[in-house]
């Protein structure tokens, strides 16, 4: 067990051919410089800006709870006593589908200055969402699946899970901090069991009898100005330690395209596949 390695002045070049394509996970370093909102993206910035827009309030395992203001969602959750945890989760997403629903794209719209598209983080060449070699596209303007706000007070918690599809995850941290444990791919039968995921809080024994012969591959906490590189296959679990705001998105790279290709071909995928045909993904 080990802290998940840190760099700093990365290259898109050196992500693409040490992490992206070796799937190792990495804390990218001094990537949020001179970002607004590593200074004005707090609670109350967001009750302020966006006090009334509606979000998505989730439990620790992606279970749609509620749909409320924001500020009544901070003023329940943000500045607990500490024997008090929050158990809900803000997942503020841009709409992946063509359905009726509450999406933060105009949130994100409102946002867009105050952060910037990670020097790391490659421009073009995605098969996810659709980018050909030299049609550049942008988290922070374009539409990238599962993009998201997550906000969260002391205590939430995202259970253990991999991402969908064989896609890979970036999440910036921008306020707060949250403890990191992964489990590297090779795991899976141990903390799987058909489409169950192990709580390694609350471990069901007779359900996932292996999963103490082992140790988390990497424990770590995420601070504000880091960006975490979540690799496809990686089982990664979430603790909030404390109130907290972050960014994410999910992507293909053309440069590691193989695993989603296999998902998206799996005729049991048909519900996700219909998300990504309408982000591009899908030819």
């Amino acid at each position: 067990m080990k802290e998940i390695n840190r760099k700093s002045g990365m290259t898109p070049e050196t992500f693409i051919k040490e992490h992206l394509q070796a799937n190792e996970p990495v804390i990218v370093t001094g990537a949020m410089t001179g970002w607004r909102a590593i200074d004005d993206w707090g609670p109350d910035y967001l009750k302020r800006k966006f006090g009334d827009m509606e979000v998505q309030v989730y439990d620790d395992l992606f279970t749609l709870l509620n749909v409320e203001g924001l500020s009544d969602y901070l003023d329940r959750n943000f500045g607990k006593p500490a024997h008090i945890p929050s158990t809900e989760y803000v997942r503020a997403y841009v709409r992946f589908k063509d359905i009726d629903f509450t999406w933060a794209d105009h949130l994100f719209e409102a946002l867009a200055n105050d952060w910037a598209h990670p020097g790391f983080f490659p421009r073009d060449s995605f098969v996810l969402p659709l980018s050909p070699e030299g049609v550049a596209v942008s988290p922070v303007t374009d539409l990238f699946p599962y993009k998201g706000l997550f906000i969260s007070g002391r205590g939430a918690r995202t259970r253990l899970h991999r991402d969908p599809f064989g896609t890979d995850a970036v999440l910036c941290q921008f306020y707060g901090e949250k403890k990191l444990t992964f489990y590297e791919p090779r795991h899976a039968e141990k903390v799987m069991d058909g489409g169950a995921f192990v709580d390694p809080m609350a471990v069901d024994r007779l359900k996932f009898p292996e999963f103490e012969s082992i140790e988390p591959t990497f424990e770590d906490v995420l601070r504000p100005g880091e960006i975490l590189f979540i690799p496809s296959g990686w089982f990664h679990d979430v603790l909030t330690l404390s109130d907290s705001i972050s960014v994410t998105w999910n992507f293909v790279h053309e440069a590691r395209s193989e695993p989603y290709r296999r998902e998206v071909a799996d005729p049991r995928n048909d519900f996700d596949r219909d998300m990504l045909a309408y982000i591009g993904g899908v030819s």
